[in-house]
């Protein structure tokens, strides 16, 4: 799909992205902007109420790993290579 570049600024024109490892504070510094600006906070799997409708294990393991890892502890003991994908 493609997707004119005027289009795409419009409408991200207000919208911060927050990256970062696990736990290095994102979902905090989330809250804190979305409270002190009044903003919209979409958290943490956010997309997954329709992700999880559409999302196929075999074609996109990352966006589906609560359903393909036994435990939270398993997601959060992969390796280096496991998280950049």
């Amino acid at each position: 799909m493609k997707i004119d570049n005027s289009i795409l600024k419009h409408y991200l024109s207000n919208v911060m992205f927050i990256t970062g490892t696990a736990y290095a504070g994102k979902s905090t510094m989330v809250a804190v902007l979305a409270e002190k600006y009044g903003l919209v906070q979409c958290g943490e799997n956010y997309h997954s109420r329709v992700a999880d409708e559409i999302i196929v294990p075999e074609r996109q393991p990352n966006l589906c790993y609560f359903q393909t890892m036994k435990d939270w502890q398993e997601f959060l003991n992969r390796t280096p290579e496991e998280y950049e994908k």
